[in-house]
């Protein structure tokens, strides 16, 4: 498999027109092996295999957009324990798993691109008890769609009036920005596999 998640036999010649290119990935995904399938959905899901374990059974997705409303779907569709499974699966904004190293991938580059692996004491302890009113309130970790967020002080006024809302209004503002996590991972995931297949196709035609 390569970096992005797809299998090596989507190195094709499918010229650069996205819609046609992205078609071949959905063609690609649709026709899968189960593993194959699960190893292209798996990381647009914060360690929660069993959403991509459902939602290949939806097979075929008609795009890319189709893939991502089918994720948040399976999720819509649980039951709230298992919901809240998948909230206690997330890590903590600059928390436990940032400082050993152990978030995934995709967390490490939504956390770094606001700075949060590298913040200032101040910050960081601002953060950590932001962290700790909110679990001891809610019952897991503060999840927020980062890729929306500009600025540190953007993400701590938010965080600040989340940590005000009813258990049901939070409930149904993190599944919220779970859905706009979805759909980000998911338009990067398909863009980021096009860009790489435009530049080596490039690359090829000017050997």
């Amino acid at each position: 498999m390569e970096s992005n998640g797809w299998p090596e036999y989507t190195k094709r010649s499918w010229g650069f027109n996205r819609n046609f290119f992205v078609s071949n990935l959905l063609e690609t995904l649709n026709e899968a092996s189960l593993s194959d399938a699960l190893e292209v959905l798996e990381p647009l899901v914060e360690r929660s295999a069993w959403v991509a374990e459902r939602a290949t059974r939806q097979r075929p997705f008609a795009s890319d957009q189709d893939v991502a409303q089918t994720l948040v779907n399976v999720i819509l569709e649980t039951e709230f324990p298992k919901r809240v499974e998948l909230f206690r699966a997330h890590p903590e904004l600059a928390g436990r798993e940032a400082s050993t190293g152990t978030m995934t991938a995709a967390s490490t580059s939504e956390q770094g691109r606001l700075g949060l692996l590298n913040l200032s004491a101040k910050d960081a302890r601002r953060l950590q008890d932001l962290n700790a009113r909110y679990a001891e309130r809610f019952g897991h970790p503060y999840i927020v769609a980062l890729h929306r967020v500009p600025d540190l002080e953007f993400l701590f006024e938010t965080f600040e009036r989340r940590l005000t809302a009813s258990s049901v209004e939070e409930h149904v503002s993190t599944l919220a920005e779970i859905a706009s996590v979805i759909y980000a991972r998911c338009a990067k995931a398909f863009n980021g596999a096009t860009q790489q297949h435009a530049c080596a196709t490039r690359e090829a035609g000017n050997v």
